[in-house]
């Protein structure tokens, strides 16, 4: 499998971490569409049990393990988590999830050091920052806003990301991938 190896993927932002954990599982998938992913919380995963889930299956197949809330492992399995680091399997794709900050910093540090692929998902709390959302999901979806279309439907749909992404390609599919300012204003009308 040519999965995508390690990913540490950091920060808050929900959508922005499903994305990206999406990502490596379509990647994965690609190559193998029988691409089992098991998703796991500190809690669930005792000492061993890493070892376990990147042994060489009898039947074959790739996987994705997703580690949730990697800030929360604790010493013995971000130990285990690094020595894994050092020398992963070729068919599993482990995933990261830490939310930032100085807890668990050691694995941060630690993945990035094995050469990890980092993805930053911080929060998108700025004005700025959602409109240049905005835009980059209207030309996600095949099209392109101006700031102030992105302004203007920021305003009227809101500051939620989930909300905010579905407008975006609501708006391109409403379209036909023609949006203008005066596009938006008929969509969208109003304000939030």
């Amino acid at each position: 499998m040519a999965g995508d190896g390690i990913t540490l993927i950091v920060g808050d932002e929900e959508l922005l971490v499903e994305r990206a954990i999406g990502d490596v599982v379509a990647s994965a998938r690609a190559d193998d569409p029988e691409t089992e992913v098991i998703d796991l919380v500190p809690g669930e995963l005792e000492p061993g049990k890493l070892a376990e889930l990147t042994s060489p299956s009898l039947f074959g197949g790739g996987k994705v393990l997703v580690l949730r809330s990697a800030q929360d492992l604790g010493k013995d399995l971000t130990a285990e988590v690094l020595a894994y680091a050092k020398d992963p399997a070729d068919d599993v794709a482990l995933v990261a999830v830490h939310h930032g900050g100085a807890k668990g910093k050691a694995l941060v540090d630690g993945l990035a050091k094995a050469g990890a692929r980092k993805v930053s998902c911080p929060k998108v709390t700025k004005v700025g920052e959602r409109i240049d959302f905005v835009r980059n999901e209207v030309r996600r979806a095949g099209d392109r806003i101006s700031p102030d279309g992105a302004r203007m439907l920021l305003d009227a749909v809101g500051n939620d990301l989930r909300e905010l992404a579905g407008a975006c390609g609501q708006l391109v599919a409403d379209t036909g991938g023609r949006i203008d300012d005066a596009a938006g204003a008929r969509y969208y009308p109003g304000r939030a």
